[in-house]
C-alpha cells in the first residue's frame, strides 16, 4: 500500500479492522431492520387499498428493454 505509506504488517492490521468494522455495520443494520418489521407487524400496517393494484408497475416497466 504504497499511497498510505504502510508496511505489510500495517497495511493486513487496517484491512482486518475494516472487514471488522463493516462486519458490525451489517449486524446493526440487520438488527434495526427486524425491529422494523415487528413494529410494523404489531401496528397491522397494510398497503392502501385506495391505491391503484397497477401502482409501482412503472418500476417493473423501467427494465423492460422494449428494443430485444
Amino acid at each position: 500500500m504504497n499511497e498510505l505509506d504502510l508496511s505489510n504488517t500495517q497495511a493486513l492490521i487496517f484491512t482486518v479492522i475494516l472487514i471488522g468494522f463493516l462486519i458490525y455495520l451489517n449486524h446493526r443494520d440487520r438488527k434495526k431492520s427486524a425491529q422494523l418489521d415487528r413494529e410494523n407487524r404489531k401496528l397491522g400496517e397494510r398497503p392502501s387499498e385506495s391505491l391503484s393494484p397497477d401502482y409501482g408497475r412503472y418500476i417493473q416497466l423501467a427494465s423492460i428493454k422494449p428494443w430485444r
